[in-house]
């Protein structure tokens, strides 16, 4: 693709993710709960959310799109100051439709990250899609730009960083830690 520039990043105002292979390193756990409840148990890695929270604090919007549903997740992205959170959904293409109605945005303004095929739908739309190092090929080769980390090893705050830096946002981050 046509790789990482910095109008792409200035433009950038909904920053959206997937969330299995992305926040995750893609490992999903099962387990049963004391109900017969079958519990879907995931890790997010602290780097990956913390720049959620980042990015959602420096006035930019934040969402997830992802196939599956996960309680969990639901209420940690919630801490996270995650605008749109959106499970179940495989038609990402559509869900995307639906959070710029709602943010009265266009693909143009839009940085999505994404790991594995449902994903490529919306990364053909977006003015900046990203890869993690351990996407699919397919994704890879889609992606204007391609972390170094991995997948649930800290790839979202890497493209978080190159946002915030490249929108002159990154001194005021910065700034809540002296």
């Amino acid at each position: 693709m046509t790789g990482l520039s910095a109008a792409r990043l200035k433009g950038v105002r909904l920053v959206l993710t997937d969330v299995d292979g992305v926040l995750t390193a893609g490992a999903i756990y099962h387990f049963v709960d004391t109900m017969g409840e079958l519990v879907e148990f995931k890790g997010i890695h602290a780097h990956d959310s913390i720049a959620l929270a980042w990015l959602a604090e420096s006035g930019l919007r934040t969402g997830v799109i992802t196939g599956r549903v996960s309680k969990g997740v639901e209420a940690r992205l919630k801490l996270l100051k995650v605008a749109h959170i959106v499970q179940g959904r495989l038609d990402k293409s559509a869900a995307l439709d639906e959070i710029l109605a709602l943010e009265k945005m266009t693909p143009a303004q839009v940085a999505y990250i994404g790991d594995d095929l449902p994903d490529l739908a919306v990364m053909r739309r977006v003015a900046l899609a990203a890869a993690p190092a351990d996407a699919r090929p397919e994704v890879r080769a889609l992606a204007h730009w391609t972390t170094r980390a991995r997948g649930g090893a800290g790839a979202f705050r890497e493209l978080a960083e190159k946002i915030l830096r490249a929108q002159g946002l990154w001194d005021a981050v910065l700034a809540r830690y002296r």
